[in-house]
């Protein structure tokens, strides 16, 4: 394919480019952007919409799945253009700009199934790193699908998509306008168990925890939890025993092992 040469930044062709820090512009917008090639590999890997790819040299361009060709524009720019377009030390290359999928609802059949299934419940993940994580461990375990609530990072921003390793576009992500209201539905319309993770001495160890055939595991904020209104609306307190005077560790690396334990120890059995 190739590639056409854009002189200036304020060329309207890059405008979804623009703005990588501002969520509710780029959301609005309907615009991420994947950065590096594998991301960009991945992306176009998938039947996703996007808009173009922007390189600083033409043998950055990535190869071509065949359902892509002829189908989305390749743009060229300098590389101090490009850093000074996006708004931090663009090294890597290339990146792609895709569209970000429509709102879903929790409920959707395509993504839960009709039988088992496990859904992380995130609310008011603060740390895009982190939310990244998630994503790639929920993805990676075989959760059917994340819940975020209205106070989480934005799973499509340059850093989570980045550790996610283009994850996100694998599993169904639910932003939910209405996170308790969500999880409701899935407790009373779905038959669905709610497991709240705290750190309670009182809670029943993860290893003593028998998974419901359809289970919801609700995560909270890195540095205060869940909040109190959503412990109570789950039926089941679990914790992760700690030892030498450990409080807590990393939610991604809680919710790993929380999905490790939910979605079965060997997955091809």
């Amino acid at each position: 394919m190739d590639m056409t040469f854009v002189a200036e930044i304020d060329d309207p062709r890059l405008a979804p480019y623009r703005h990588q820090f501002d969520r509710k512009r780029h959301a609005a917008d309907r615009w991420f952007v994947a950065e590096g090639r594998f991301l960009v590999e991945r992306l176009l890997a998938t039947d996703w919409e996007m808009h173009s790819i922007l390189v600083d040299d033409a043998a950055k361009v990535p190869p071509i799945p065949p359902h892509r060709i002829e189908q989305l524009p390749i743009y060229g720019a300098p590389r101090a253009a490009i850093q000074e377009l996006v708004g931090f030390n663009f090294h890597r290359g290339v990146m792609a700009a895709g569209c970000r999928p429509e709102r879903t609802e929790v409920t959707d059949e395509r993504s839960l199934g009709e039988t088992s299934w496990t859904v992380v419940a995130a609310a008011n993940i603060g740390d895009a790193e982190n939310l990244g994580s998630i994503i790639r461990t929920a993805c990676g375990f075989g959760a059917a699908a994340i819940l975020l609530d209205s106070r989480c990072v934005d799973p499509y921003s340059r850093r989570a998509l980045r550790v996610s390793t283009g994850h996100a576009f694998k599993i169904p992500i639910v932003e939910s306008a209405d996170f308790v209201a969500d999880l409701e539905i899935l407790r009373q319309r779905h038959q669905a168990t709610l497991y709240a993770t705290v750190l309670d001495e009182h809670a029943q160890p993860l290893s003593r925890v028998v998974p419901s055939p359809r289970s919801v595991i609700l995560v909270g904020n890195e540095g205060f939890g869940l909040d109190r209104y959503l412990i109570d609306a789950c039926q089941h307190r679990v914790t992760i025993p700690m030892r030498r005077g450990s409080d807590s560790l990393n939610v991604a690396m809680a919710t790993g092992i929380c999905l490790y334990h939910f979605c079965g120890r060997d997955p091809f059995t």
